[in-house]
């Protein structure tokens, strides 16, 4: 009698434990020996640890308890006890690695390097469809009550203001700074984790000479590309409007071959995050 391994889920755990590490190592390593105060639950744990040596984790976990209670009560209960297990071990490690020494004692490096772990972390908690809980939980539950907001502007006031009370309560404002660089470099980690370093760009290109353009982008690559029908809505000229999604490497080239048939084309990009379908993912 063998056992049913789910491969996929398997994968999901592990990579959950990667993100937990990389986040309490983020706070052990680089953001509490030098009194960064960044947004979210942890931002409050922080502070709160200088007057009670509970531990960051363990402060954070209690901090979480009436995060999840309003979980229970909005979205369904087995979203909520797999938050409650992310949180758990991420707090348990953060405080089980509390031991580790600082790595650097300069709070600018260190703002980098804590946001590269926390980035790490944020994106495979994103890619394996994961929370750990805190502020970006509580702002996926207060949207459904503020219903005029959106859940970047909620996260925004509720990060802000911590970081904000942070710098008063430590008299430092070089700490907003210090938090504004870390929250960028972790945004900016999390999307090449998301979506690594082969982002795409989506190209409409408006031709008055469709098929000769298109004949030459399928010439140079295996590429698809679709064919629309624009109407200039001030000459009411009819224009053949092509859509096509390119790699990197290859948007120079399409460029190049674009202009060289009609100067006059209107081309518009857009980095896309991802794709899927053939030749993509």
């Amino acid at each position: 009698m063998g056992f049913n391994i789910n491969k996929d889920k398997l994968k999901s755990h592990f990579f959950t434990f990667i993100s937990c590490i990389f986040y309490a190592l983020a706070i052990n390593l680089f953001i509490k020996p030098n009194h960064i105060v960044g947004g979210g639950v942890t931002g409050i744990a922080l502070l709160i640890d200088r007057y009670l040596p509970w531990g960051v984790g363990l402060i954070a976990y209690l901090l979480n308890i009436p995060i999840m209670i309003m979980s229970f009560k909005i979205k369904n209960v087995s979203f909520t006890i797999k938050c409650l297990i992310v949180t758990t071990l991420l707090n348990f490690l953060i405080d089980a690695l509390a031991f580790l020494p600082a790595m650097t004692n300069n709070p600018l490096i260190a703002a980098g390097y804590g946001g590269v772990f926390l980035g790490i972390s944020v994106g495979l908690n994103y890619r394996y469809n994961v929370s750990s809980g805190g502020t970006e939980l509580l702002g996926q539950l207060l949207i459904t009550k503020l219903k005029n907001m959106t859940i970047g502007k909620i996260l925004i006031i509720i990060d802000g203001s911590i970081v904000l009370i942070g710098s008063i309560i430590l008299h430092n404002p070089e700490n907003v700074l210090l938090a504004l660089i870390m929250i960028f470099v972790s945004g900016k980690v999390s999307d090449l984790v998301v979506n690594g370093f082969d982002y795409v760009r989506m190209c409409y290109i408006i031709t008055a000479h469709e098929e000769k353009v298109a004949s030459e982008l399928m010439r140079q690559s295996n590429r698809g590309i679709t064919k629309l029908n624009g109407v200039g809505m001030y000459s009411k000229k009819r224009y053949g409007v092509l859509m096509t999604a390119v790699s990197k490497q290859q948007f120079t080239p399409l460029k190049e071959s674009v202009l060289k048939i009609d100067r006059n084309a209107f081309v518009i990009i857009i980095n896309t995050s991802e794709v899927l379908g053939k030749g993509f993912k």
